[in-house]
């Protein structure tokens, strides 16, 4: 049976870019109890995470880490869906070293500075249910039919960034500029994408419309490969008890073999022998989506960074109970806005938990739990995200945060 383009990029995006690294999280330095003042401080802090609107966590980890998919998995996933769903990976960590005694520019002496190093990766996808539909059974079912595959889109980033900052000496205001080593971009966003299967179903006729942006072809988005470079920067403020967080607000150019494509369109194409792009290799699908494309233009891309907002509750490490709250977005990452709410309970003078609920990211509702501690002057912590998720095989994600501080 032949199958649509589509297929193909939804396979190469989802199957091949996913293997290139290994939920959606507020900051959550925040419910850590201060830092002492001493004379240096090294912040450390992983996200890994991972979420659907539609699909459950058997279903995800088998896409993830192999295994069979069968077709009652696949119905289930389908009938999931309501008008788009939502699916993503997310993995980033930071390592900062913070001066608490140089000023660094005499004319700021509230300030101390900071040199940080960050990597981030990420894939997401917004879909139709009739493009999930034909990315797993082809396009046979919608012989002599019109499968509307468009108002989708896919997206893999990775890079990595090198920042210098200044950080108040109350902890309550930071500025950081950034170096931007992109490593990978690409992103296919499909406006509209009307795809008619004639009867036999060697045929098919496509109306489309999108933006196809596609980074160093011939570089794999190894680590800091610097297929493009950038500027970011990187804010935070606490006022009245909360803080606003702007991370990698910024740009990234991508010149090095970079390819782009937006046009709109109706064209005709013969189908190839595929049905199920579980079913082929990484090399089949990579070129018969390369022939399927929209033809591609050599061209330099500038593409906006993922931007991450977060506002959050500050924690008052002398209370006993106290609620906890907050919300998060990310932009250009298929990204639903996020909140959480809950309580935190001081154990003792060392010892903190945090239950909350939340929804929203790449997942719909569950709970989050954290356990964080403060000795002299080291704090660390550890989050689950989705701790339903972490028990259930019908959960919709899975996510872990750790952070540790030392203060010299």
């Amino acid at each position: 049976m032949k199958s649509s383009p589509l297929q193909f990029l939804i396979g190469s995006l989802c199957l091949l870019q996913l293997s290139g690294f290994g939920q959606n999280t507020a900051d959550s330095t925040e419910i850590i109890p201060g830092n002492k003042v001493l004379g240096t401080r090294i912040e450390l802090s992983t996200d890994i995470n991972y979420g659907s609107t539609n699909l459950t966590n058997k279903f995800i980890e088998k896409l993830l880490f192999g295994g069979r998919i069968n077709d009652e998995m696949k119905d289930e996933g389908i009938g999931n869906i309501n008008k788009k769903s939502r699916f993503g990976v997310e993995l980033n960590y930071d390592i900062k070293y913070v001066n608490l005694t140089d000023t660094l520019f005499q004319k700021l002496p509230d300030y101390n500075y900071y040199v940080g190093f960050g990597s981030y990766s990420n894939v997401s996808a917004a879909y139709s249910k009739d493009l999930f539909s034909t990315a797993f059974y082809g396009n046979k079912q919608f012989e002599n039919q019109t499968a509307e595959l468009g108002n989708s889109s896919f997206i893999s980033t990775k890079f990595e960034k090198i920042t210098i900052g200044l950080i108040s000496k109350d902890n309550k205001t930071s500025y950081g500029v950034s170096l931007i080593i992109g490593d990978r971009l690409n992103s296919l966003n499909f406006k509209k994408a009307n795809m008619f299967t004639h009867t036999d179903g060697t045929k098919i006729d496509m109306d489309y419309e999108g933006t196809i942006q596609l980074s160093d072809n011939e570089n794999p988005g190894t680590f800091m490969s610097f297929t493009g470079a950038g500027l970011g920067l990187d804010y935070s403020k606490e006022l009245y008890n909360h803080r606003l967080t702007v991370t990698n607000f910024g740009f990234s150019i991508w010149s090095k073999n970079s390819r782009y494509s937006s046009t709109e369109k109706q064209y005709e194409f013969e189908g190839v022998e595929i049905d199920n792009i579980l079913k082929v290799t990484g090399e089949e699908l990579r070129e018969n989506a390369l022939e399927l494309l929209p033809e591609l233009e050599d061209k330099p891309i500038v593409s906006l960074l993922p931007t991450i907002f977060t506002i959050n509750r500050v924690m008052n490490d002398s209370v006993e109970w106290q609620p906890t709250y907050g919300v998060r977005y990310k932009l250009l990452s298929n990204y639903l806005p996020y909140a959480n709410a809950g309580v935190i309970y001081k154990v003792n003078q060392h010892f903190w938990v945090r239950g909350a609920a939340a929804y929203g990211g790449y997942a719909g509702l569950r709970a989050e739990l954290g356990i964080y501690a403060n000795y002299k002057h080291f704090n660390a912590g550890v989050e689950s995200l989705n701790v339903t998720g972490m028990f259930m095989e019908n959960g919709n994600g899975n996510g872990l945060q750790l952070f540790f501080n030392a203060t010299f």
